[in-house]
């Protein structure tokens, strides 16, 4: 009746049995040689009475009514229902009891009940633990393993025979301490567990991947080439998309890509690991994603060009995995793919990956690494143009201030970083900038290395170019002083990008009060040590000084500004073009001033400027037409001195008596000067020089020579010469003979002097 078709002729026969064995063990034990078993019926409502019977069999004193009452019981627990309902009669002892002996069939039944009772049940786990049941698996750990992987090989084994003996294994050796002692060889296992990962039944598919996952932890068992076959259907496995299968698969290929990363590779595994790193509906528990993760990390380790094999979604899917060694992989293959191919910074961008970098960086993961994949991002000029770029500034900034930052690579990849952002004008204005401005500063006052300072003094001259609250920032924190400091770097180039940057925060009134005098002595100084150690020109610390004397000309009266012009001429000296044009124009700029400032301050500017006069004259010979008119008016306003040398006379004679000639020289009102009486000569020589001293350049006169012949009835004039003394100041020597002219000349031979005339900054030495 059990066999009816009938379901209520089946409940019938069923009550009746139940009936008929309740209390009587030998009538209970025909129960189980029945064909059409509890096995058969345990789903029926009725069959829940079957307990009692089955648990009265289990303590019957003849071992074959034993054993079959505990296979009854232990089919019965399929249904989770019955097993609810056996929990509630005290069995745990009876049947760990019967875990020894010689029957394989009652220890296999036993075992797999009380796994069933103890399923998500911990208080019934803890309860066979306390009654022995470790000791009793462990005791029969040495003789089962070999004879269930036999009994596997069995062509006629039924697919509920090979689930059981290979949930039996999984129990067994699922315990690490059974892996070491028992000897078991790669062929021996592997060779049959590879045939049930292809099984009709995924439950034997599960049992199969998770016992493998076990045997392959073992080293010899990763190696061994027998593991190798496994590697197909495991790949096949993980891409299946069965949560447990994936699992188990997976992990076992965790256990064995090191080994066989090409074997992964070649059996499609990049392209099923990469949809399950990338799945998101429903998402992968942790677990399996790192997992996952880690299995193409190794394939992608053990070959460079399989990164290319890889979608730049997954690899930046991989940067969340918290196993540095999985990052590191990811981060380097992206680093290849941003180099290779100029639309991957895109696709990493829009795929999440510089808001994984920065919290690599916060966390302090591989930073070094994940700094230079994000400078290479924010190099490229679309990714600036993209929104998430704003919201870099202030993580970059927070990591350059965190004190647990440590690594220098780091920060010198961050703040350049930050420094490719600045070049972009929004972002260098968004608010988040002033934070960049004062983690920039902080980064130069830590004394960092000359790269380092070069990096953060650039950076920071972008944000500060066009933002008012960014000088105000650098200022607020300091920087005006460590970028003086800076200036007197030893490294020229670090030294002119500072004063570049000098020249952006005052190129405005915006930090007015932070203008002073010793920032134009730093100036100075910088400019100094460049003129007398180098023999160069900082450009840019001319500009820097030209920027500050052009906004704020407050300080053209300070002493600072006076001691400063000596360096500009010897910059205008030894300068280059630009330098010269620049020093050209702050000279003209402190020249305008001298009329506003007191009369002593101004003179003593003029004084030092005027030693740059012979450099302005020969620049108004050799430097482009757009230097003359600025260096002609310099010339015609700095004091200087004229020297007029009467060098001797030609054809000086008279129609009556010797020749005995002199010359006397006037300018203007002023008092003449005259040579010594050279007698008895025509041809008379003076070599004799005289001086003037002016204020200004006598701009307009004229220097008047007559040249007389002294003799005993008086003085003959031989002749006159009138020079416009203008033309010299611009060419600082004027000489030639000059013809005297005269009326007393009865033959109409022509009378001359020779003459040199010079406008200079000091007194000649051949004065009288």
């Amino acid at each position: 009746m059990l066999n009816s078709a009938s379901e209520s002729e089946q409940e019938a026969a069923l009550v009746a049995l139940i009936k008929l064995t309740s209390g009587n063990s030998s009538k209970a034990s025909l129960l189980t040689d029945v064909e059409g078993s509890p096995l058969e019926i345990r789903g029926n409502p009725v069959a829940s009475e079957c307990i009692e019977p089955l648990v009265s069999l289990m303590h019957s004193d003849t071992s074959t009514v034993v054993e079959a009452g505990v296979c009854a019981f232990e089919k019965l627990l399929d249904d989770e229902h019955q097993v609810e309902l056996a929990t509630a009669y005290d069995v745990v002892d009876l049947l760990v009891g019967l875990v020894s002996g010689t029957s394989n069939q009652l220890i296999e039944a036993s075992v797999c009940s009380l796994i069933k009772l103890g399923k998500d049940r911990t208080p019934c786990k803890l309860d066979m633990v306390n009654v022995g049941i470790i000791d009793k698996c462990l005791e029969l750990l040495p003789v089962a393993p070999k004879p269930l992987f036999l009994v596997l090989l069995r062509p006629d084994f039924s697919l509920w025979g090979q689930h059981s003996a290979l949930q039996a294994l999984v129990n067994i050796l699922e315990k690490p301490q059974s892996l070491a002692t028992l000897k078991l060889t790669p062929s021996q296992v592997i060779e049959p567990l590879i045939s049930f990962l292809e099984s009709p039944s995924q439950a034997i598919q599960q049992l199969g991947t998770e016992l493998l996952s076990h045997l392959l932890a073992q080293e010899h068992f990763q190696q061994d080439i027998t593991t190798k076959n496994a590697v197909v259907p495991l790949v096949q496995l993980a891409g299946i998309g069965i949560l447990n299968l994936q699992q188990t698969a997976i992990k076992a290929l965790e256990n064995i890509s090191t080994s066989w990363p090409k074997a992964v590779a070649d059996a499609g595994g990049i392209f099923e690991l990469g949809k399950v790193i990338i799945q998101d509906d429903p998402q992968p528990p942790h677990a399996l994603w790192e997992s996952a993760a880690l299995v193409l990390s190794n394939v992608l380790h053990f070959n460079a060009e399989y990164y290319f094999k890889v979608p730049v979604v997954v690899l930046v899917k991989m940067l969340h995995s918290t196993v540095d060694t999985t990052i590191m992989v990811a981060l380097n293959a992206l680093l290849v793919h941003e180099r290779s191919d100029n639309l991957s910074a895109e696709q990493m961008t829009e795929g999440g990956a510089i808001d994984a970098l920065l919290d690599l960086l916060r966390s302090h993961q591989c930073e070094e690494a994940s700094g230079r994949l994000l400078e290479a991002l924010f190099n490229n000029v679309r990714i600036r143009q993209m929104k998430v770029s704003k919201y870099a500034i202030a993580p970059l900034s927070q990591y350059l201030l965190d004190p647990q930052t440590r690594s220098e690579s780091g920060k010198l990849l961050a703040a350049l970083a930050l420094g490719d952002l600045s070049q972009h004008e929004g972002l260098a204005r968004a608010s988040d900038s002033v934070s960049a401005c004062r983690a920039l500063v902080s980064l130069l006052e830590d004394q960092p290395t000359e790269e380092m300072k070069m990096v953060a003094i650039c950076a920071l001259q972008n944000f500060v170019m066009n933002s008012r609250t960014n000088r105000r920032a650098v200022a607020e924190a300091g920087g005006i002083l460590i970028i003086q400091e800076l200036l007197l770097s030893p490294n020229t180039e670090i030294a002119g990008q500072a004063a570049l940057l000098i020249k952006f925060l005052f190129s405005n009134h915006t930090l007015q009060e932070y203008v002073s005098n010793e920032l134009i002595r730093s100036l100075t100084a910088a400019l100094e040590r460049e003129l007398w150690s180098a023999a160069t020109i900082n450009e840019e610390v001319l500009r820097a000084l030209h920027m500050i004397f052009i906004n704020f000309p407050k300080l053209h009266i300070s002493e600072a500004t006076t001691l400063c012009i000596p360096n500009l001429i010897g910059a205008l000296k030894s300068g280059s073009e630009a330098a010269q044009d620049v020093v050209l124009d702050t000279l003209c700029l402190l020249r305008h001033s001298w009329s506003t400032m007191p009369i002593d301050i101004a003179k003593s500017q003029a004084v030092i400027a005027a030693e740059a006069i012979p450099i302005l004259q020969m620049l108004m010979k050799t430097c482009p037409p757009s230097f003359h008119e600025r260096a002609d008016s310099l010339l015609h306003c700095l004091p200087g001195c004229l020297t007029v040398t009467i060098k001797r006379g030609n054809n000086l004679k008279q129609a009556m008596g010797g020749t005995n000639a002199f010359c006397r020289l006037t300018i203007g009102n002023g008092p003449p000067r005259q040579t010594k009486v050279v007698s008895h000569s025509t041809s008379p020589e003076w070599k004799e020089g005289f001086t003037w001293e002016f204020d200004v350049p006598p701009k307009g006169q004229k220097l008047h020579i007559i040249c007389k012949s002294k003799n005993t009835f008086g003085k003959t004039t031989l002749g006159r010469v009138t020079i416009q003394i203008d033309k010299v100041v611009s060419e600082g020597v004027y000489s030639g003979l000059f013809s005297l002219n005269h009326d007393s000349n009865k033959d109409g031979s022509s009378r001359t002097l020779e003459i040199e005339i010079i406008w200079s900054n000091r007194m000649s030495d051949e004065e009288t």
